[in-house]
């Protein structure tokens, strides 16, 4: 049931997604530093949405690779802090009260 709905509303985003792109079929003229382009809308608008997701996709992946690293070391210090800490209990206790 779960599955079911989850593909008709998946169908029901892309019949509206595909009505709103060919309503937007008017050229635009796109300015940028080296020159301009004459470009459907809807083209512009999929091309910002794609570069959009994928400087999305660039600031999770820099966060989650600086996480890891971080994990990493922690885990590297957490390691060290057992093997120092089973040294510190093989050693005999001295009683020099």
């Amino acid at each position: 049931m779960k599955k079911a709905l989850i593909v008709i509303l998946s169908l029901v985003i892309f019949v509206l997604s595909a009505l709103f792109f060919a309503q937007n079929d008017d050229l635009v003229s796109v300015n940028y530093f080296l020159g301009k382009l004459d470009w459907q809308l809807n083209w512009v608008m999929l091309a910002c949405l794609f570069v959009g997701f994928l400087i999305g996709i660039f600031s999770i992946l820099s966060n989650l690779i600086k996480i890891k690293i971080e994990l990493k070391l922690t885990k590297n210090k957490l390691e060290q802090s057992k093997k120092e800490l089973n040294n510190l209990r093989s050693l005999p206790i001295k009683d020099e009260y």
